[in-house]
């Protein structure tokens, strides 16, 4: 079994060095929304079926690279990130994504959805591909913190393959088992 996980296409968004709380939160709000930068990825893999984000970036990156059977999942949404305080002072948006993921990581009632939450549904997801598409090549279009933690439920489930802390806007990294 291959599954290639692809984050979605880069988003075509300006973002401000310095934010409040409100513009952050407004950022993430039209993150979600913003139209992507279509690259030249060309995938030489053969997949069977391609699973997919419901959230619009995903879905262009996941039709702009697959013609086959596109199946698309509230599961494999990004991992949301909320402004930890509400701060009328800019910060720089590299302290709020920190902020975030460290109360996302603590399970805070800041963040929409916590850490175990975000854990539990990205492991029902895992688990349902393994078991009902064991025998198939599976292609993974996401979200950067989603991959990050569906690459390491594979590994601890024996695959191995591409590594990655961050992965890049519409590269395939490939897992077998």
């Amino acid at each position: 079994m291959r599954i290639g996980l692809i984050r979605h296409f880069k988003v075509d968004l300006l973002r401000k060095n310095f934010m409040t709380s409100d513009e952050y939160r407004e950022y993430n709000r039209e993150y979600d929304k913003a139209e992507v930068i279509k690259n030249e990825i060309i995938i030489n893999e053969s997949w069977d079926k391609c699973y997919c984000s419901s959230l619009p970036r995903a879905i262009i990156t996941a039709k702009t690279l697959y013609d086959g059977e596109i199946i698309i999942s509230d599961k494999l949404v990004e991992i949301p990130a909320m402004a930890v305080i509400k701060l009328a002072i800019p910060l720089p948006y590299y302290a709020w994504s920190l902020l975030s993921r460290v109360a996302w990581g603590r399970n805070h009632a800041s963040q929409p959805e916590g850490r175990l939450e975000s854990l539990k549904r990205i492991n029902y997801f895992i688990d349902y591909i393994l078991e009902n598409e064991k025998d198939s090549n599976i292609l993974i279009v996401s979200h950067a913190g989603a991959l990050y933690e569906m690459r390491k439920i594979l590994i601890n489930k024996g695959f191995t393959g591409d590594w990655f802390l961050k992965p890049r806007n519409g590269k395939l990294y490939i897992l077998k088992k």
